[in-house]
């Protein structure tokens, strides 16, 4: 297995800003629901099925699934139905629901995977050795903010390769009996386990469904890094990928579904993003009470250039909760508990990477 590096620069908040007109599209795209046809669904949009299945590669119209995002041909003749409520600018303005984790406590988590040191922290360390430092350092962080802080484990759970795999799909899916091995250690030491996801050229209702029997555990939780979600003819570290808000909106109501069906607590959805785009049209990101979203600033450098883009991407856009990834090694003059507690807004989660 490959290990892919990460792409190197963090972008300034000026280029950042620049990047945040999309063109303007022939078509628009719809997130089946279930209980969906392809029938219903063109009737809705007023176009035919044979045009939705032309303009899918759909070769039987009776096999749709939930979470699957159809594009809606331009000549389509009725208007779309309006779309999902979604956050205004600014940080902290979703409805959190009643059991919110994040509404009562900062999450501090250890990131990569236990196979390569190089993709983080988590990887550097014994399992010994990562547990005595990670409550070391959320005690740091409970007396610089005052704030309750629960430890987690972020583990690179689907790792994005730079070839094609005898799958063709740019990713590898790490053993299921490691991601439990370190789901169980969480649970044991009572930390968040988060399973993060690159999904290289899969697509995300399949990646996220892969991890289910994991976030069926009432302390898993998921992370979705837009960075390496691809496009035809791209490979991952060549390119910046992004996630369109209609692949955000099937995982948050992948996991507010499966805490009600399951009766677990509410879920985090950490959604990486160092560049505009990488999430082009992020305000259009629906809010659940039953999943606390998490707009996570992913870049390395400076402290002056990580403030910049701390602010772009999370300060001054739509965001639910906020979230800053700190790097010990590419990181200069790292930001320390107290300085990353002070910041506007004081972050709800934090990774160290």
């Amino acid at each position: 297995m490959t290990i892919p590096l990460r792409l190197a620069a963090l972008l300034l908040a000026a280029a950042l800003l620049a990047a945040t007109a999309t063109p303007g599209l022939a078509s628009h795209t719809y997130t089946v629901q279930p209980g969906d046809t392809l029938s219903a669904i063109a009737e809705r949009f007023g176009t035919t099925v044979e045009a939705l299945a032309r303009a899918n590669d759909i070769a039987d119209p009776d096999r749709i699934y939930p979470g699957q995002v159809l594009v809606i041909p331009h000549d389509a003749g009725a208007a779309p139905p309006p779309p999902a409520p979604a956050l205004p600018a600014g940080p902290r303005r979703g409805a959190t629901g009643p059991d919110s984790l994040l509404a009562r406590s900062r999450v501090l988590a250890y990131y990569g995977n236990p196979l390569s040191a190089q993709m983080g922290i988590l990887g550097e360390l014994s399992q010994a050795e990562l547990v005595a430092r990670l409550r070391w350092l959320a005690g740091e962080y409970e007396r610089a903010g005052g704030r309750p802080v629960k430890p987690a484990l972020q583990v690179v759970a689907t790792v994005a390769q730079d070839s094609p795999g005898p799958d063709g799909l740019w990713r590898a899916r790490m053993p299921a009996g490691l991601l439990q091995e370190y789901a169980d250690l969480a649970a044991a030491n009572d930390m968040l386990f988060i399973i993060d996801l690159q999904i290289g050229h899969s697509d995300w209702p399949t990646e996220i469904e892969a991890m289910r029997a994991l976030l069926s555990q009432p302390h898993v939780h998921l992370a979705m890094d837009p960075e390496f979600d691809m496009e035809p003819g791209q490979a991952p570290g060549d390119y910046l990928g992004n996630t369109k808000a209609a692949d955000i909106n099937h995982a948050i109501r992948y996991l507010a579904g499966l805490s009600g069906e399951l009766n677990l607590p509410p879920k985090l959805l950490i959604i990486h993003q160092f560049r505009a785009s990488m999430l082009p049209d992020k305000a259009a990101i629906v809010d659940d009470p039953r999943v606390d979203v998490v707009i996570d600033m992913d870049g390395f450098g400076a402290q002056a250039d990580k403030l910049d883009v701390y602010h772009a991407v999370v300060r001054d856009q739509p965001v639910e909760f906020a979230g800053i990834k700190l790097f010990y090694r590419q990181d200069i003059d790292l930001l320390t508990p107290a300085q990353v507690v002070a910041l506007t807004p004081s972050p709800d989660v934090i990774i160290y990477q």
